[in-house]
């Protein structure tokens, strides 16, 4: 008996529905299908799997980190570089021909820092697209770091403020979503404060004091690096790290 013919079927919208046979699926062809505002076009979905192509623009990515609590998933580049976050609390750049693989409930999050256009390929052990995503909860921890109200405020103070791991030693800490602070961080995550007097006390979220692994901070355990437009402080933390080690 002759194999059965390698069958292709889609939607009226170019979607591809869940199909138990083989499936040819064309890269280039599915880029032309793609909408001005769509960066994703899905090419072939099984009930255990489905794969999709992304074009994602400088700035743009999944920059919160998430994680995909029943997939493992492959990202693939076809062209330009995209900056992978939150694995192995690490930073990682993938370039034309690499990827990586990542298990089911690992936490990351991805973003194109270049100046051109991103394309990878998107597979998934699950076959709902990728629709069942579950965010790392931002909540706050009992590790607090005080900073003089005059180091950071100089532009004033919204709901929020931010706070960035950019090294194994060093958070950022400022009331503004910095751009160039956002592209070179490991991860960003809003911090819950209080001001109190001419201290701004900032509560670091819970993923950051992990990441750090640091349950308490004394006034001791960390310097304030400030900078003169008083809008941004680094704080070192090599002080509590060499104490734990």
């Amino acid at each position: 008996m002759a194999d059965a013919p390698v069958k292709e079927v889609k939607t009226q919208k170019n979607v591809p529905v869940i199909e138990d046979r083989a499936q040819i699926f064309d890269v280039a062809e599915s880029m032309k299908k793609r909408g001005p505002l769509n960066g994703r076009v899905d090419m072939a979905r099984s009930p255990n799997s489905f794969i999709a192509v992304f074009q994602t623009r400088p700035r743009g990515g999944e920059t919160h980190i998430h994680q995909h609590p029943d997939s493992d998933q492959i990202l693939f580049v076809l062209k330009g570089e995209l900056t992978l976050a939150g694995l192995e609390e690490k930073k990682y750049t993938l370039t034309p021909n690499q990827g990586v693989l990542i298990p089911a409930g690992v936490h990351y999050g991805f973003t194109n820092t270049t100046q051109e256009d991103v394309v990878f390929l998107t597979m998934r052990t699950e076959a709902s697209g990728g629709r069942r995503v579950a965010y790392v909860p931002n909540v706050p921890s009992n590790v607090l770091v005080k900073i003089p109200v005059d180091d950071i405020g100089a532009k004033g103070f919204g709901r929020h403020i931010y706070v960035y791991a950019m090294d194994r030693n060093t958070i950022g800490i400022s009331p503004l979503l910095m751009d160039e602070w956002n592209r070179a961080s490991l991860l960003r995550m809003n911090c819950e404060y209080e001001q109190d007097g001419d201290m701004v006390v900032a509560k670091l979220p819970l993923r950051m004091s992990q990441w750090y692994k640091i349950d308490k901070l004394n006034d001791g355990d960390y310097r304030i690096l400030t900078e003169p437009e008083k809008i941004r402080v680094r704080i070192d933390l090599s002080p509590v790290i060499n104490k734990r080690a």
